[in-house]
């Protein structure tokens, strides 16, 4: 098992499990962004609103919380660069491919983390690639691909691959997130962790972000009202819970519990925003959770089973 920071160590089923409710809330962020959209909030006014939102409440945690060790300064620069790249590098790069991309195709893109994430342990570490993990990967994206409608879109007008291209790298900068968080400085404070990387993440969201984005909201009681909830669910709960957990079952385990967040955000659409879901999406849905299960069965000791 990976270093851990003084204190409170999830075993392997909880941090499965916090892990998985990192994921779940990235995947409410769609349809919570779609219900401000249909208000007359911007994509990028939301996201300048959740990004100071996070920094106000990281930086107050960090004051409060005295518990736990400090990062070093080498370790402030990592955790800072890993923001940048990881967080806010996904951020943007996911966002601005929505604008010319079809968001099933976008997504699937995206969700090239899991493999590319696994390949960074692989070639990195010398992990070898369990069967059993190989079958889940294949489950997940096929999985992916239903879920998403991939059958019925025929995506007209043809595709830019210049959006195509910034949607794969969101997948390579999320796999850098996932592999980073739980390698780079994990003996420190969680809380401080996520601050100096949210501290990082916000560089290429304001530097892309029109200043229009800050005085033409319909409020801006609203636009920040927007902005807590979609702080809570993509920079405050999700980067805390990871923290805590990825070092305890690494960045492999990470990313195929990290495609928790499509399933939800079906059945999220169907709830919140009333959208028709097929059975080829139901099927996709199916499919990934057998693919999280497959990879992550465990013992009655926390570990995978023998014969993996």
């Amino acid at each position: 098992m990976m270093g851990q920071p003084r204190g409170w160590r999830p075993t392997r089923v909880q941090a499965l499990w916090m892990i998985g409710l990192g994921a779940s809330c990235y995947g409410l962020i769609s349809p919570v962004m779609k219900t401000a959209f249909a208000q007359g909030y911007t994509m990028e006014g939301v996201t300048a609103a959740q990004y100071f939102v996070a920094l106000l409440f990281w930086a107050v945690a960090g004051l409060a919380v005295r518990t736990g060790n400090r990062p070093k300064g080498r370790e402030m620069i990592q955790l800072f660069m890993l923001g940048l790249i990881g967080s806010g590098g996904t951020t943007v790069l996911y966002y601005r491919s929505l604008i010319h991309l079809p968001a099933s195709l976008a997504i699937v893109l995206l969700f090239q983390f899991t493999w590319i994430t696994i390949l960074l342990e692989v070639v990195l570490e010398r992990k070898p690639l369990t069967a059993r993990r190989w079958q889940a990967l294949l489950m997940i994206l096929l999985g992916t691909g239903l879920a998403v409608g991939l059958l019925h879109d025929q995506w007209e007008g043809g595709i830019s691959w210049v959006a195509a291209a910034m949607a794969l790298g969101g997948a390579v900068t999320y796999s850098i997130l996932l592999y980073g968080t739980g390698r780079i400085a994990v003996q420190t404070s969680p809380v401080r962790r996520s601050l100096f990387m949210s501290l990082g993440s916000g560089v290429p969201i304001l530097l892309t972000t029109p200043l229009t984005a800050y005085y033409t909201a319909p409020s801006m009681a609203g636009l920040y009202g927007w902005g807590v909830l979609v702080a809570l669910l993509a920079q405050i709960t999700p980067p805390l819970l990871f923290a805590v957990a990825i070092p305890a079952v690494g960045g492999g385990a990470a990313a195929v519990l990290g495609s928790m967040e499509l399933p939800v955000a079906v059945v999220a659409a169907a709830l919140i925003l009333k959208e028709p879901v097929g059975w080829d999406r139901w099927l996709g849905v199916a499919l990934i959770l057998a693919g999280v299960i497959w990879s992550e069965r465990v013992n009655r000791r926390g570990r995978e089973s023998p014969g993996t």
